[in-house]
């Protein structure tokens, strides 16, 4: 059997290797509980067993039809996309959440092709205050949205 890279097998084994890392992790560290009064990592163990189950379904896939094969990877937007996402998760507690979202919406969207200021703008003061009316307001969580709002 001649097994090519493709997208489908690359996609199925990072599914599979989060997965198996996540169960692991939960598995050893939180309590599940049971049915009827789930502990901590019931639900996250549920979803890295789902999350398990695709990635099986999408090597099986790859094996069995032929899929698409592995192009050129343009570095820039997956760069772009993971260095906003860690600016906002270490910038959220000094700077705030609407700081920091703003940073993170502009990061990400500077990592496609097109990028228009005010259309950017809009999304992100937009996206920024919906989590925080959500987050902050509706449920009542204690997040540090009102530094530099």
């Amino acid at each position: 059997m001649n097994i090519r890279m493709s997208t489908d097998i690359l996609t199925g084994i990072l599914f599979l290797g989060v997965s198996i890392g996540a169960v692991t992790i939960i598995g050893t560290s939180y309590s599940l509980g049971t049915a009827s009064r789930m502990g901590p990592g019931f639900f996250p163990l549920i979803v890295s067993v789902m999350l398990g189950i695709l990635g099986a379904v999408l090597v099986a896939r790859s094996l069995l039809s032929q899929t698409e094969s592995v192009g050129i990877v343009d570095l820039r937007p997956l760069l772009l996309v993971l260095a906003s996402t860690l600016f906002f998760g270490l910038a959220i507690e000094s700077l705030g959440l609407a700081v920091a979202g703003i940073v993170l919406v502009f990061g990400a969207r500077l990592a496609g092709r097109e990028f228009k200021v005010v259309e950017v703008t809009v999304l992100a003061v937009t996206l920024v205050a919906a989590c925080i009316l959500l987050f902050a307001y509706a449920l009542g969580l204690n997040l540090p949205h009102t530094r530099f709002w």
